[in-house]
């Protein structure tokens, strides 16, 4: 069986994070290609993931951008690989070189995250984090489920 690795994405790999992500019709959104980490599986692209930083009254956030994996490749752990690679490597960004994870994400798939040890945030904490939320129209039907990660190493 060939090894998948986990790398931080480069320039060149714009092509590849587009083509995944378009397979799902997500964006980069102001994202760079060096932003992302990828799953790689004998020299192709089979996985992406992306942390975005936010602010909520004067304190910054990490919140799960987009994560996508090759349909052909679904239910074989590339994207719980992703999401370990983030977890496990990202520093606080109030205080940098301090790992301190708290990372926020919403979501369509929460059985995937609560797996990772995500936990459900009520409509109200969802409210007070994202502000997109706050003037949804379609807030009280929304089929995203707002989560969160904490841990303190």
């Amino acid at each position: 069986m060939t090894e998948i690795s986990i790398r931080k994405a480069e320039k060149k790999d714009l092509p590849a994070i587009q083509r995944l992500l378009s397979t799902y019709f997500l964006d980069m959104e102001d994202l760079e290609p060096e932003d992302f980490v990828l799953a790689e599986k004998e020299g192709k692209v089979i996985g992406c993931a992306a942390l975005i930083r936010d602010t909520l009254n004067e304190k910054t956030f990490l919140e799960l951008h987009s994560i996508a994996v090759h349909p052909n490749l679904r239910g074989k752990g590339i994207g719980t690989r992703l999401m370990e690679y983030l977890i496990n490597n990202i520093d606080s960004p109030e205080t940098p070189g301090v790992q301190v994870c708290e990372l926020y994400v919403r979501t369509t798939a929460p059985v995937f995250f609560e797996k990772l040890g995500f936990i459900t945030l009520q409509d109200a904490e969802k409210l007070l984090i994202w502000e997109d939320c706050r003037k949804c129209e379609h807030f009280e039907k929304c089929a995203q489920h707002a989560m969160k990660y904490f841990r303190v190493s």
